[in-house]
């Protein structure tokens, strides 16, 4: 059937991660200049400005987007990813659970065999029901605009790797102003930036293997979670480490996701 002179093209329900950035930075700005005029509040090992509190945002600005490209079932649909229907097997979010973990315990060792992490927990057990909790929320409002949003886009242009160094990279220069608002120096961000470019690569390679977004906010959750209980967690040696780690975690997701997809090859497709 033809379309007449008068008649509209259908609406682009794809992500359009371009203008997801650009809304993300404009909608913060207000929040870092409320960090620059309110003080910190420290929760265990971590110094929170009021500029913090903007992990609202990503999700505001996939919803906006998703609002005007797809209209009021596209922002339903968005929000629905928060769960996982179906579920993923269950050892990717196993995974994502235990892997932050994992190299947060590793980078207080490498810390405390220098002579730079002591060993008193900086948070009170008692209080991780309350922080998970809080962890969660705070994630899934993040993993709702990177992950749910953004990076299927970016993935079908740049694949995993591309697509989980261009979501750190702005990832982390988004949190770069909180940072230095909390106090924390270059050494220490270099590190911690180093982490985020990488842990946005493992986060995909989780989402990928489960096949959907919780995946994704159970380990940013688990991240958060981890600095809270890591003794000196603001040594640069200690958010060093961390780096280091998780890039070496990324760079074996993107391996066995590499030969995952060799293997999954026709016979005269393989070099």
């Amino acid at each position: 059937m033809r379309m007449s002179a008068t008649s509209s093209p259908p609406r682009d329900r794809t992500g359009h991660p371009v203008r997801f950035f650009v809304l993300v930075t404009v909608l913060s700005v207000p929040f870092y200049v409320l960090g620059a005029v309110s003080p910190a509040v420290r929760i265990g090992a971590l110094d929170l400005p009021a500029s913090a509190t903007m992990f609202v945002l990503p999700v505001l600005a996939a919803a906006i987007l998703a609002r005007r490209y797809g209209g009021r079932g596209a922002v339903t649909a968005l929000l629905a990813r928060v769960v996982d229907r179906p579920a993923g097997r269950t050892r990717w979010y196993a995974a994502a659970a235990l892997l932050p973990a994992a190299i947060g315990a590793l980078s207080w060792i490498f810390g405390w065999l220098g002579g730079q992490a002591g060993s008193t927990l900086p948070t009170s057990p008692a209080a991780l029901p309350l922080l998970l909790a809080a962890a969660l929320a705070a994630a899934a409002c993040e993993e709702l605009g990177w992950t749910g949003y953004a990076s299927d886009p970016l993935q079908r242009r740049f694949g995993t790797a591309g697509a989980g160094l261009l979501l750190g990279l702005f990832c982390g220069a988004w949190h770069v102003i909180p940072l230095v608002q909390a106090g924390h120096g270059a050494a220490w961000i270099g590190g911690w930036f180093l982490g985020t470019v990488a842990g946005r690569v493992v986060i995909l390679g989780l989402r990928n293997a489960s096949g959907g977004v919780s995946a994704a906010i159970l380990a940013h959750a688990m991240v958060n979670v981890t600095a809270a209980y890591v003794p000196d967690y603001d040594d640069p040696v200690v958010s060093t480490a961390s780096g280091l780690l998780t890039a070496a975690a990324a760079a074996g997701i993107l391996f066995i996701a590499s030969c995952r997809a060799t293997a999954t090859q026709p016979e005269g497709r393989r070099g």
